[in-house]
């Protein structure tokens, strides 16, 4: 074999990863090369359910004595380590800040063992950091109650309001409800997340509610998202998530299986009604026509007009009995046209229709409306026949002295 000249052995050792003049010192004959590991901790990795009133330190055990001046512990969030001690292998420090019902972390970073070889956190540890969660020291919240049911079917899916205070004041949509619980929850955890089950394509919403002052009640508004469209969509499944919220008392998570099943208010809204928000548009910003209903009929007394559409009514009812109060009103049929004759009132009460040309009340259908407006909880329908018929609505009795009701007229 050629010899290899020395300008070449240069380039050679230039090549390598390490100078060819100094290489690293072998070890010494029976020194420690073997990395430390965690043998044990306190609490386990991976534990579940650990007491936060009952865990006030953490102890970590390895494998061989460790050097007490390398290594840092660091906390997953909320988490707050006190002065560490070693005693013999293992370290142990204070700990408060543990949450209920929630995941906790100590990450293990720096540490040696006294001869200088680095921690192996992959034994026991996996990933060189102690994951553990922690379980509730007494009974969790629960809901009580709340605006819409549990499963609840054909749920409205809009509310109307008037906004005074906006750049154009008038009437909007928005959806309000609002969940009780048995005991006061945290105020600093207040936002739950609306997803849509039937259509997938939104985003879940991030909702953020304001609780009553007793930490009992959590109201939540939901507007017109983003995106645009109303609060709600109708016939649609929903699944208000409610697991983020927290007792106050300890932290705890809510009781997921009372009332709600699975943590989740899950509904489903129903179809919208445009007639009835349209009565409601008339409740919120029409200026009320004030009448003095007549005690009876004619010709004992002379009944005010209320056939005109889409007119908001302010009835005074005069009294029959002591704390009871009738009143009549007169409706004139069109000459030519049969119609749905609809009465959007603000209240319950009966209500009957004299139809004077035939001489005979006229069937009327009293039923409560949806919770659309709070003008609105009750209309009262009837047919009435076509030829100027003359018709007398008598409204009462009623403990109330003052009715309110939006006429509207459908031609069938």
């Amino acid at each position: 074999m050629r010899p290899i000249p020395g300008t070449a052995l240069l380039t050679a050792c230039a090549l390598a990863l390490t100078a060819c003049e100094n290489p690293p010192p072998p070890p010494a004959p029976g020194a420690d090369t073997q990395p430390p590991t965690v043998t044990a901790t306190s609490p386990a990795e991976h534990a579940e359910a650990v007491l936060p009133g009952a865990t006030t330190e953490v102890s970590l055990t390895f494998s061989e004595p460790m050097r007490p001046d390398t290594g840092t512990l660091v906390p997953s969030s909320g988490l707050k380590l006190g002065a560490p001690a070693w005693s013999g292998n293992t370290l142990k420090v204070p700990v408060t800040g543990l949450g209920h019902d929630d995941a906790h972390s100590l990450e293990l970073k720096g540490f040696q063992d006294v001869a200088g070889n680095a921690l192996d956190g992959t034994v026991l540890l996996g990933d060189g950091t102690l994951d553990f969660r922690t379980g509730s020291d007494r009974p969790r919240a629960s809901v009580t109650s709340a605006s819409v049911a549990e499963g609840a079917q054909d749920v409205y899916p809009v509310e109307m309001y008037y906004d005074a205070g906006a750049s154009r004041p008038g009437a909007y949509f928005r959806k309000v409800l609002t969940v009780t619980f048995t005991e006061a929850m945290d105020p600093a955890f207040a936002q739950v997340t609306l997803v849509n089950r039937t259509d997938t394509t939104p985003p879940p919403r991030s909702l953020t509610g304001q609780w009553s002052p007793d930490g009992l009640t959590l109201t939540l508004t939901l507007t017109a998202p983003e995106e645009g469209g109303p609060p709600m969509e109708e016939e649609s499944a929903y699944a208000l998530d409610l697991s983020a919220l927290r007792s106050a008392a300890a932290g705890n998570r809510l009781d997921a299986s009372t009332f709600l099943g699975d943590g989740k208010l899950d509904f489903t809204t129903g179809k919208r009604n445009g007639d009835l928000e349209h009565a409601c548009t008339h409740s919120l910003v029409s200026t009320p026509e004030s009448l003095t209903a007549a005690p009876n009929m004619p010709p004992f007394s002379f009944p005010p007009s209320t056939d005109v559409g889409h007119t908001r009514y302010r009835l005074t009812l005069p009294e029959a009995d002591a704390g009871s109060h009738v009143g009549h009103t007169e409706l004139v049929s069109k000459p030519d046209q049969d119609e749905l004759i609809v009465l959007y009132l603000n209240q319950e009460l009966p209500v009957s229709v004299w139809d004077e040309l035939d001489a005979a009340e006229v069937p009327v259908e009293v039923s409560p409306t949806a919770a659309v407006c709070p003008g609105i909880t009750h209309q009262a329908r009837f047919t009435a026949t076509r030829g100027d018929r003359f018709y007398y609505l008598r409204f009462g009795a009623t403990p109330s002295a003052t009715l309110e009701l939006i006429l509207e007229r459908y031609a069938k």
